[in-house]
């Protein structure tokens, strides 16, 4: 800083990168700075960001802020999830809770699991959903302020991770298989003989044990099987194909073209940091020898944070120079097969099996050399997965269906009260005073007394589909007292299990009637209870028929706009995303 001389001393590891500049020291002080880049629009930042900026201040839909596409497309997502809560005019988007600041994990994404030591039971830190499986599996040793602990087990019902102080000679790697699927090509363009693409990638990698390294050799102790879940996770990346004349001539010099690939994946994470202020371990890569939808070779490199950090699309723009940066780490390192300064990954999850640093050199100089023309990668745009694709089909059947169904909505009343039969559990006891079923097809209400449960019974399997509000809780319950049914058979939409699955909580009847459709109820349940001990059937099947009605209107509001209305906790009046 004052202007004097100085030594700048650059202590090199076993690694690509530091390799690369050991071999090319000009570099380090020619070469222009890496880009810093940061993604704005990461999916995963983007909905933790729009909540706890709404419980600041309510989101106006016409905010500037929230003009990008990937800002309305998160804003649309939170709000049919309820993570928002959009006003009834549909202008201005409110936080569901007060400080969802507190629930934001600064440290990664997905949910926090507890690191707990069994001596004393106390904390020693967190650690995220994204790494608990790879970081903190069952017989893992965690390393905390430097010292080793074994990890006993894992809990992921709790979120809680148990470990032990223990003082060992070793250290684990995860053994691990990976695959990947493109989702969306964002751009893609020519790179000597192949195609470089970007775009979303949805990465899966199943965990399938673990290797326990001794720390002073190196050497493979022990390798232990692992049964846990995959882990599924979007991303951004960046990916080439390998032409198949590239493989064919690799094949014809009894190159190992997997090892090949395998060796070219490592080495091109490993100078990455050339082009991206980022580390290695910010980076995955997959190498195949097919991939379908590539139908040839193809290498993966993503960001290794799901919803992506920028660091693939910062690269993709200097797709020539990172191939050149690779050739020249793996040609320009003097060992024989492949060593840590070149082709060998720390973390992979393989064991850095195979490996084939010929095979590499073979294949970057062929792809740099060839002469054909790389053919574009062809898919549709975007590209949406099968199952996400299944999935909106179900969503728009669904409400195609719902226009023309035959459905019926059911309401039932009681002789005897929860307090009466030992309490809501034994709600079989409680015995029907009246039943009022409205049938769509001929827009007619129709009333059952408790003698006339078969008939009604057998007017509900008529139907396509029964409408009711708590009906799976409570009307399904007092009927299973008279038959053998099985109403789980009956294909049912219960509003109050929707709202309560959207909101986590439960909103009366008459709560939500008052806001969506300006009515209210005419009675409540006590007051059918002592019509039927004073005999007054009529008016027992006239507030029965009046909450029928009310339950028909509020399905077809929801069928109609896709939501219904209720106010919040802060007495905003606000829309309840519904999909019937």
């Amino acid at each position: 800083r004052s202007g004097q001389e100085s030594a700048v001393v650059l202590v090199a590891g076993e690694d690509a990168l530091d390799h690369f500049f050991i071999k090319n020291p000009d570099q380090l002080v020619t070469r222009p700075p890496e880009a810093a880049v940061i993604n704005p629009h990461n999916p995963d930042v983007i909905s933790r960001h729009l909540v706890c900026a709404a419980a600041e201040l309510p989101l106006k839909t016409s905010d500037p802020m929230l003009a990008p596409a990937p800002v309305r497309a998160g804003l649309r997502q939170l709000i049919a999830s309820g993570g928002l809560y959009l006003s009834a005019d549909g202008t201005t988007c409110f936080s569901p809770m007060k400080n969802p600041h507190r629930h934001v994990n600064l440290r990664g994404s997905g949910a926090r699991f507890a690191i707990i030591d069994t001596a004393g039971n106390t904390p020693l830190g967190e650690i995220d959903g994204f790494r608990v499986y790879r970081e903190t599996h069952p017989g893992a040793i965690y390393l905390h302020r430097g010292r080793p602990y074994l990890v006993d087990s894992l809990d992921p019902e709790i979120r809680k991770v148990f470990v032990a102080s223990s003082r060992v000679n070793f250290h684990t790697r995860v053994r691990s298989h990976k695959e990947t699927r493109i989702l969306e090509i964002s751009d893609q363009k020519p790179v000597y003989g192949t195609m470089m693409a970007v775009g979303r990638l949805r990465v899966t990698e199943q965990i399938t044990g673990y290797d326990r390294i001794q720390t002073r050799t190196g050497k493979v102790l022990e390798r232990i099987p692992l049964d846990l879940p995959p882990m599924v996770f979007e991303t951004q990346g960046i990916w080439f194909a390998v032409p198949e004349a590239v493989t064919a001539m690799a094949e014809k010099a009894r190159i190992h073209v997997m090892g090949g690939l395998h060796a070219l994946e490592h080495a091109a994470i490993g100078v990455f940091p050339l082009l991206v202020l980022a580390d290695r371990n910010d980076l995955g890569g997959i190498s195949t020898p097919f991939h379908p939808q590539l139908e040839s070779a193809g290498i993966f490199i993503y960001d290794g944070l799901p919803g992506g950090a920028g660091l693939c699309v910062q690269a993709f723009s200097d797709g020539k120079g990172l191939l050149d940066a690779t050739l020249s780490a793996i040609s320009g390192c003097p060992c024989e097969t492949g060593c840590p300064s070149c082709v060998h990954s720390p973390k992979c999850g393989s064991g850095n099996r195979p490996i084939d640093k010929a095979g590499a050199i073979f294949l970057l100089k062929a792809l740099i050399s060839v002469q054909a023309s790389p053919v574009p990668l062809v898919f549709p745009e975007p590209l949406v997965a099968e199952e996400e694709k299944a999935a909106d089909e179900s969503s728009i059947a669904m409400n195609l269906k719902g226009k023309n169904i035959h459905y019926g909505v059911l309401d039932i009343e009681t002789q005897l009260s929860a307090q009466e039969v030992g309490g809501w559990h034994r709600a079989a006891r409680m015995r029907v005073s009246c039943a009022v079923l409205y049938d769509s097809q001929t827009d007619n209400y129709y009333e059952f007394v408790e003698g006339q449960v078969p008939m009604l019974l057998d007017h509900l399997q008529q139907l396509d589909m029964v409408v009711g509000f708590n009906i799976k809780g409570f009307d399904y319950r007092v009927l299973s007292a008279y038959s053998k049914l099985d109403f789980r058979q009956i294909p049912t939409l219960d509003i109050l299990e929707k709202v309560k699955d959207q909101l986590g909580y439960r909103l009366s009847l008459d709560r939500l009637a008052s806001v969506t459709l300006n009515a209210g109820k005419t009675a409540d349940g006590l007051d059918a209870l002592r019509w039927w001990k004073e005999g007054k059937m009529a008016k027992i099947l006239e507030y029965c028929r009046s909450d029928v009605a009310i339950t028909r209107d509020l399905y077809r509001f929801g069928r109609v706009n896709q939501y219904l209305l209720f106010q919040n906790k802060a007495k905003q009046t606000v829309r309840l995303p519904v999909n019937w």
